[in-house]
């Protein structure tokens, strides 16, 4: 609903200098203007011509990960579900403090509900703006966590902060994937609120987490 790739480049370049990988940032077209599945269908999309043209980004198509936060997240979460489901392999998903469920009756969503930026009330609002009724609820490449089986997922890479209304959200993915067999690094930085991830400039643990989340990655990928 919000952001643009600009206000990224900070975090996105030390996450690859500290990783070694390519990042592909994905424009994706934005509600309400545009609602679900456009922006889902056009990370999809990403995706696959990505793999289509690995030769020429010179990355290798066999080592892909998905990876995103807030919203992004969530519609990195979907595009690794689309991908198990036909058979598009992955080597990990990166998930920072993700909104997985539309469900606003969490411990973070009623203990961080106003006080903290993003409100618990924001976010009724852009989960309305993105699936404008109810009737995607069921869907999973809406909801993640509506998902009937999270087996076969891509590793994953989880970051959530203490006082985000978001919190709940994240640990309890970070549990769906575990219990079905996902391999899953979980982490909660605490003091932290949403979106502190990508804020080089105004918090020193957001380097200290790209740092972690570079170091895990080596680890996880093939």
């Amino acid at each position: 609903v919000l952001n643009f790739l600009d206000i990224y480049d900070a975090a996105l370049s030390h996450l690859a200098n500290q990783s070694g990988a390519t990042i592909i940032s994905v424009n994706y077209q934005k509600a309400p203007e545009h609602p679900f599945p456009t922006p889902f269908d056009d990370c999809y999309a990403t995706l696959l011509w990505v793999i289509a043209n690995a030769a020429g980004l010179k990355i290798d198509a066999n080592n892909l990960g998905v990876a995103g936060d807030s919203a992004g997240a969530n519609l990195a979460s979907a595009v690794a579900l689309k991908a198990r489901d036909h058979n598009v392999n992955l080597a990990f998903q990166i998930l920072i403090y993700p909104c997985n469920n539309r469900d606003f009756e969490t411990a973070s969503y009623r203990d961080h509900a106003t006080g903290y930026g993003l409100s618990t009330q924001g976010m009724k609002w852009f989960w309305e703006k993105y699936l404008q009724g109810d009737q995607h609820d069921s869907n999973p490449y809406a909801v993640p966590a509506r998902a009937q089986s999270f087996k076969g997922l891509a590793p994953a890479i989880i970051i959530t902060a203490q006082y985000d209304p978001l919190l709940s959200d994240g640990e309890e993915y970070a549990e769906l994937l575990r219990n079905d067999g996902v391999n899953v690094s979980y982490q909660s930085y605490e003091g932290m609120i949403h979106g502190f991830f990508a804020n080089l400039a105004v918090t020193p643990t957001s380097r200290q987490a790209i740092d972690q989340v570079a170091e895990t990655l080596k680890g996880i990928k093939p």
